[in-house]
This record gives structure tokens, C-alpha cells and sequence, in this order.
């Protein structure tokens, strides 16, 4: 179980995963010794899976597709087989299968839509006969909270990127630096350095510059939700008026449960995505709840949808797939 401590390393870390283990020290009052002991422990009993680096994906001229899809007449093993085709392409960056209206999604991260064009219609030619229904839709901007369903600290972040897309040109080295930290966003400088034979204080004054840039927005966790007992949730809505000040509203009030990591302004069927992270029905009844009685008179339609399964997790452009 965790206990006070536990929940302050874990808020601090995705404040910024890369604070040194003597600065998060002097923060929590406690010895250097300890806090490494526990934030190994965390990592060893499986209650955080790592940490990644929350990237600016529109000025480096990429952006994502959102992809909904309900199955028909399809067996376990041919759905199976199905989800395994999307994990292994290119430019799929997320993966889950779902409880709700549709049975899975998927991300798509591609430069143009002529790269959706390139994974849509080999997708929907092997697999078009199972698909009753697909929706996609497009990412404008992804905002992802600081964690705060474990501990409520004091400070409330909102790292997002403008919707418009750039194209901020990166060479050798910083694609390098930037695929090592997507992946392990506390590896040090000179464990960076030796992996890319250079010098370490050139890493640092890369990493500076690319923060500098907004290039990198922050380095965070990536907790595991199962081990903390907590049910994957998300909220489609689709609003009357889409506008800035209304998704904002809905995305203030959805952080203030201190159960949300991401909202996800979106262009098409839906308008906003919200994630939350719930520890029973009950609590994301009230949640709901609370949601309809605000806005009541400023959304169309919503709908909610369960997390099974996510097959692949890939932060941002420079990530390798996998399971998470």
C-alpha cells in the first residue's frame, strides 16, 4: 500500500520527472537515501511503469487522428488478429480496446492526411467487412493535467500546445536526445551523452534549448492504473458551441475532480475528449453527475466508455511502441 510519502514522491515526479532525487529530497524534508529507496520501490512493485516527456507535437509539424470503431460479426480470434495488424503499424500511436458504443480505438500520428490515406486503406481493405461503423476525428491540442487523485498539492499545471502546426527543424542530435528522453524521461545527462557519443554539457544545453523552444513541455509519469485499483474512463462530448471558453470551462471543472490526467480538444464528431481515472461506479456517477447539472444547457451529447485494454502507448513522435 502507499502511504503518505509514496503519493508526495509520485505528485512531485509529474511535476517534473526530472528533479534530482537531492532537490525532491529538501522538497519532501526527508534523506536522498530514502527518496531513492521509494522511488525504486514504486518502480519495482509496479505502481509507476516509468516516466516520458510531454512533447510539442504541432511545431514539430506532426498531429493525430482520432479513430472510433464498432465491430460487427467478427470472432475473438479475427479481433484479436485485427488488433495485432493495428499495433504493428507505423504510424498507430495508441491502441486500446473499449466498453461503450464503439469496441476500440486508435491514434494515428501522421505529418499530412495523405499519411491517414496510407494507413486507412490497407486497414479498412483487410478488415472493412468487421467494421460497422468508424468515426475519426482530428487532435487540435492535448492538455495534460499534473497528477492529483493520489495527493493534492498545492501547484495545478496545464501543459498544452497550440493548434496550429509548425515545422521546427531538429538535426541528428536532438532527435537522438529526444527519442532517449520520450521513453525515460529521468535518464541522466551523461547516460544521454555516452548513448550518443557526445559531450554531456552539449546535452545539457540542447535539452535547455529545446525547453527554451517549446519544443518540450514537461517530463512527467506514467502511472499504473491498474495497480492502483482505479477504473480508465473516458467522456466524448460533442457541444452546442465549441468554443474556447466552453472547453476550457468543461476542462477546469474535470480537473478539479482530481481524477483527470488529459482533455483533448478535438475537430469532428466529438469536440472534447476527457480522461479520468475513477475508484468506483459511484464515484464517476457523481462525476456525471456533477458535469450535467454545470453544462447542462452547453452540450449536444456525450457518451462514456471504458478502458480494457491498451495494446500500444507511444509519447509523442520519438517513442517506440509498445504495451504499457
Amino acid at each position: 500500500m502507499l502511504d503518505l510519502l509514496d503519493r508526495k514522491i509520485m505528485y512531485e515526479l509529474d511535476l517534473n520527472a526530472r528533479i534530482s532525487s537531492v532537490q525532491l529530497a529538501k522538497k519532501l524534508r526527508k534523506n536522498k537515501e530514502t527518496v531513492n529507496f521509494r522511488i525504486n520501490r514504486l518502480l519495482d512493485q509496479k505502481y509507476l511503469k516509468g516516466f516520458y516527456t510531454v512533447f510539442n507535437t504541432s511545431k514539430l509539424g506532426w498531429f493525430y487522428y482520432k479513430v472510433y470503431v464498432k465491430l460487427k460479426n467478427i470472432t475473438p480470434d479475427k479481433e484479436s488478429e485485427l488488433l495485432s495488424w493495428v499495433s504493428k503499424q507505423s504510424y498507430v500511436a495508441y491502441l486500446a480496446d473499449i466498453e461503450g458504443y464503439y469496441d476500440c480505438i486508435f491514434l494515428v500520428l501522421v505529418r499530412t492526411s495523405v499519411d491517414m490515406i496510407k494507413f486507412m486503406n490497407p486497414f479498412m481493405k483487410k478488415y472493412g467487412e468487421f467494421i460497422q461503423e468508424k468515426e475519426i476525428v482530428t487532435f487540435l491540442t492535448t492538455h495534460r493535467l499534473n497528477q492529483k487523485f493520489l495527493f493534492e498539492g498545492k501547484e495545478k499545471m496545464d501543459w498544452f500546445y497550440p493548434v496550429e502546426i509548425e515545422n521546427y527543424k531538429i538535426d541528428d542530435i536532438n532527435i537522438k536526445i529526444l527519442e532517449l528522453i520520450s521513453r525515460n524521461a529521468r535518464i541522466s545527462l551523461v547516460d544521454i551523452a555516452k548513448k550518443i557519443n557526445v559531450d554531456h554539457k552539449l546535452v545539457k544545453y540542447r535539452l535547455n534549448k529545446l525547453e527554451k523552444d517549446s519544443i518540450i513541455f514537461a517530463y512527467v509519469t506514467s502511472p499504473n492504473f491498474e495497480k492502483l485499483d482505479t477504473e480508465f474512463v473516458q467522456i466524448n462530448i460533442s457541444l452546442k458551441d465549441p468554443s474556447l471558453i466552453v472547453k476550457k470551462s468543461m476542462i477546469n471543472y474535470f480537473d478539479g475532480t482530481n481524477k483527470c490526467l488529459f482533455a483533448i480538444e478535438l475537430l469532428g464528431k466529438y469536440d472534447l475528449t476527457i480522461e479520468i481515472h475513477v475508484e468506483s461506479g459511484a464515484e464517476l456517477k457523481t462525476i456525471i453527475d456533477g458535469f450535467r447539472e454545470k453544462f447542462v444547457n452547453l452540450y449536444q451529447d456525450y457518451d462514456v466508455s471504458t478502458i480494457n485494454k491498451e495494446y500500444v502507448v507511444v509519447w509523442g513522435p520519438f517513442g517506440n511502441k509498445g504495451s504499457m
